[in-house]
């Protein structure tokens, strides 16, 4: 990814994140689909326009499938149980992915490891919310988003941090 779109793409989740910290209250009375479509949507776009120019074709299906999932909550924006389930199925499938990278890496990243255990917590808390879809379970899961969306962002960075120290230690 070239570094001014690396750079934006932190800029503004973390902008999302903090906004989300803030306005819960207003979010969670009037556009939590809209929201969360949003972010299922941002998420699609940015995974089918990488995965199309790395020529990895039969990878889109995944962002097709977050695509319809972004689509559905905008037509569920009425209807908590609805928001609550397609955002619970969207969140379990995108964190047993990161799950699954995190497992791949366990050797050479440090943080693979919050990483998985986040994971857990996230597809633990995603089938609470599936199995039990009140108000409350999507307060506390817009706030884990607000939380998630600064550590996708964060993560890469503070290993490239970690990296670059070691790299300059063996020198």
């Amino acid at each position: 990814m070239p570094k001014y779109l690396k750079w934006t793409k932190t800029a503004l989740y973390i902008l999302a994140g903090i906004l989300i910290f803030i306005f819960y209250k207003s979010v969670m009375s009037a556009g939590l689909a809209f929201l969360v479509g949003g972010v299922i949507l941002a998420y699609a776009l940015e995974e089918m326009a990488f995965r199309i120019i790395r020529r990895q074709y039969a990878e889109l299906a995944e962002s097709v499938i977050q695509f319809v999932l972004a689509v559905l909550m905008f037509l569920s924006y009425d209807d908590l149980t609805k928001i609550c389930v397609i955002w619970g199925v969207w969140a379990i499938i995108r964190e047993g992915r990161e799950m699954i990278e995190a497992l791949v890496n366990i050797r050479k990243n440090i943080l693979a490891s919050v990483d998985i255990i986040e994971s857990i917590v996230v597809i633990v808390l995603s089938a609470m919310m599936i199995l039990n879809p009140t108000h409350h379970h999507a307060t506390v899961h817009l706030i884990l988003l607000g939380i998630e969306l600064i550590l996708e962002v964060a993560f890469p960075l503070l290993e490239e941090l970690i990296e670059s120290k070691k790299a300059k230690k063996s020198e």
